[in-house]
C-alpha cells in the first residue's frame, strides 16, 4: 500500500495557494456532485500535489540551465564526444617539439 504524506499549505507561497483553490474548484467541477467530507480531502491533496509537482519541475529545470559549463580540458573521459588532436598539440608546446 503506498503511503502518501500530505504537503502542508504553510510550503507554499501566496500564488501557488491561489492555483491550489483554482484546482480544488476544477477537480470538484469533474466530480459532477456535491463532495463529502472525505472528497474534499482528496481533491485538496490532489490539489496541493499537482502544484508541488509543477514547482519540482520548474526548479529543476533552473538547476539545469544554472549548471557550470567546464573547459573541455576538464572534462571528464565520459564526457568527451569528440577529440581534436591539431587542438591538443598546439595547446601543448611540448607535443611539437622534436627530440
Amino acid at each position: 500500500m503506498k503511503s502518501d504524506k500530505e504537503i502542508s499549505i504553510d510550503q507554499f507561497t501566496d500564488s501557488e495557494k491561489e492555483l491550489i483553490a483554482e484546482k480544488v474548484q476544477t477537480l470538484t467541477l469533474k466530480l459532477g456532485h456535491v463532495a463529502s467530507k472525505k472528497e474534499e480531502k482528496e481533491i485538496l491533496k490532489e490539489a496541493k500535489r499537482l502544484v508541488m509537482r509543477d514547482r519540482v519541475l520548474q526548479e529543476s529545470t533552473k538547476a539545469v540551465i544554472a549548471k557550470k559549463i567546464r573547459k573541455p580540458s576538464a572534462a571528464k573521459e565520459s564526457e568527451i564526444k569528440e577529440y581534436s588532436w591539431t587542438a591538443s598539440r598546439s595547446k601543448n608546446p611540448r607535443a611539437l617539439k622534436e627530440r
